[in-house]
């Protein structure tokens, strides 16, 4: 069918609009950026953000003193991150409206499309109220993560509205899929909660540059993060065993398959450099993004493989009248 055809595209633009707004954000969070505009849903009041120091008012960092700006001047570059951060995140909203309208248009095919649709919508709506909620909370760590792990939900929502909508001939060998447990689910846990203590270290690294001005200059800055650090490199071998444990147990299954196996393959070797990079280099700003997308993309084909579907698990359309 043709919608379902739109719908399918509809989805996947959208998920890679969040794996966009996912490295836009934490872009955000490694420049510093995050109270580039210290309101909400406006930027310093103003529906587009001031260009210099000389569009705000005189007053304008008694105005914010409870947010940090007493002790800090505008920033335009800042500024115009978040506000870019913002923009992202509003094309998602209107993407998963669209996403949403298209699945009631295929609802007769499968009535759980709608569903899907509609939890990834709320789930953008709550990610969009949250964005507000760092804002008032001056970027509390729990909330920002929290913020952060929303995205994922949303992914795996939307993944679903993917696999659902694919050709039979897509899907994976009855044979086949039954060997992705336990493999599979472990991998995809492991990723969450990989990204989850990645998300600790930077809190930890936040703090560090609050109490002592940023990282150490002399030393290794691992002496500096504490355990969680260790933890979170543990974590990374855990999660490159798994996944070499689970390409190992779905070689032979199609062609679709070979090719996400492929690219699962790719991320993970990409991941554990980027975490190379990260330690070796004293947490360079452009690789921290680039660290999280790929947890985001590592997760997606996870997503992607768990939910695919063989032809035999396919509803068959109720009506196409």
């Amino acid at each position: 069918m043709k919608r379902l055809k739109q719908l399918r595209i509809m989805a996947i633009v959208t998920v890679l609009a969040v794996l966009f707004l996912i490295w836009v954000g934490s872009t955000v969070r490694a420049t510093g950026a995050g109270m580039g505009c210290p309101d909400w849903p406006t930027c310093f009041g103003r529906v587009i953000p001031p260009f210099s120091e000389a569009d705000l008012p005189p007053n304008y960092q008694q105005t914010y003193a409870r947010l940090g700006y007493d002790k800090m001047k505008f920033d335009p570059i800042k500024t115009w991150t978040e506000y870019f951060n913002r923009l992202t995140g509003t094309l998602i909203g209107l993407l998963s409206i669209l996403t949403l309208v298209l699945s009631f248009l295929v609802r007769r095919h499968d009535a759980r499309l709608p569903w899907l649709a509609g939890g990834a919508f709320f789930l953008v709506g709550l990610n969009g109220w949250l964005g507000a909620v760092v804002i008032e909370t001056n970027l509390h760590a729990a909330v920002v993560t929290t913020h952060m792990m929303l995205s994922f939900g949303v992914i795996l929502l939307l993944v679903a509205v993917v696999s659902r909508t694919l050709p039979e001939s897509c899907g994976i060998a009855a044979n086949i899929k039954g060997r992705w447990f336990p493999a599979l689910p472990l991998a995809t846990l492991a990723t969450l909660v990989q990204t989850g203590l990645g998300a600790q270290v930077r809190e930890r690294v936040d703090q560090i540059g609050t109490t002592s001005g940023g990282l150490p200059l002399e030393g290794h800055w691992l002496d500096s993060i504490g355990p969680i650090m260790n933890i979170h490199i543990a974590g990374a071998v855990i999660v490159v065993l798994v996944n070499l444990w689970l390409i190992t147990r779905l070689v032979g299954g199609g062609p679709l398959v070979k090719r996400a196996l492929t690219i699962l393959a790719l991320i993970v070797l990409i991941q554990v450099l980027l975490g190379i990079i990260l330690i070796a280099q004293n947490l360079p700003t452009i690789v921290q993004p680039l660290h999280l997308l790929g947890a985001a993309m590592l997760f997606t084909v996870q997503a992607f493989l768990l939910l695919m579907r063989t032809g035999s698990d396919r509803e068959q359309p109720i009506n196409q009248q």
